[in-house]
């Protein structure tokens, strides 16, 4: 075992320990993967934790931070999609590279159109009104001018109002808004989810992930039971904790230590 190499050169007395099953997973990974483990493997080695575990849990904490690290840039991608949807509803076509003045664009187009629909809304209260007395009191106009109050002159200005409202509803959705929606998980959170499925339960795997999470600063909980608490209400609301492993690992992340 001791002429396996491994890119980021962990310690040998951990490669003297790894499965030969983990130590070929753990050498088909990336460098920068493979490198960002072996640290977090080594800060964590005066907890006497076996190294196949170690391993394990460094893998899913590496695969948690790459994970919202990728989300980060796709996120900040989606963002300024929409400021650039947003901005070219306004004449603005440069919503991609200036999200600030394609947002403060949008939103004073909106306000306009909510306070002109508003004002509309309550003209056509009033129109509705006039109608109602012009049709009854129409008759008792001089002849000449009952034509300009004709019920096709009463639906004209009717149809106008109406069309002037309807350009100002706010029926697309809000492009900018921030919908309601279940809270993006932050990478410590992944990692204990990560952690507590895809690893099965063993004696005193709650302190050996409480342990890890504050050597590796995820985590500055004092006692066991109160970071047990924290973790198992990230747990609960979890539907799907399928990770983006790949079978293999999912196999050897899922035996029993």
């Amino acid at each position: 075992m001791k002429n396996t190499h491994l890119p980021d050169k962990l310690p040998e007395e951990i490669l003297d320990q790894l499965d030969p099953k983990l130590v070929k997973l753990y050498s088909q990974l990336s460098q920068a993967v493979s490198l960002r483990i072996a640290g977090l493997v080594r800060r964590a080695l005066p907890l006497g934790i076996h190294p196949n575990r170690l391993v394990k849990y460094a893998f899913l904490y590496a695969t948690a931070e790459r994970q919202a690290k990728g989300d980060a840039v796709s996120k900040e991608h989606t963002t300024r999609s929409k400021s650039e949807m947003a901005g070219i509803l306004h004449g603005f076509r440069a919503g991609y590279w200036d999200p600030a003045e394609a947002k403060q664009r949008y939103r004073r187009g909106r306000r306009a159109r909510q306070q002109v629909g508003a004002s509309l809304e309550g003209v056509l209260r009033k129109w509705k009104k006039v109608e109602q007395v012009v049709q009854k009191q129409r008759s008792y106009l001089p002849v000449h001018v009952q034509p300009r109050f004709s019920d096709e002159s009463l639906a004209g200005v009717r149809k106008l109002l109406l069309d002037m409202r309807r350009s100002t509803a706010l029926d697309e959705e809000d492009v900018l808004g921030e919908k309601d929606r279940e809270r993006e998980l932050a990478e410590a959170a992944q990692t204990y989810i990560w952690w507590c499925f895809a690893m099965p339960p063993y004696r005193g795997k709650w302190k050996d992930m409480h342990q890890l999470a504050r050597a590796w600063k995820l985590s500055d909980t004092t006692y066991v039971t109160t970071f047990r608490t924290v973790v198992s209400r990230i747990c609960k609301a979890v539907n799907c904790i399928r990770g983006p492993f790949g079978t293999a690992w999912e196999a050897i992340l899922s035996e029993k230590p």
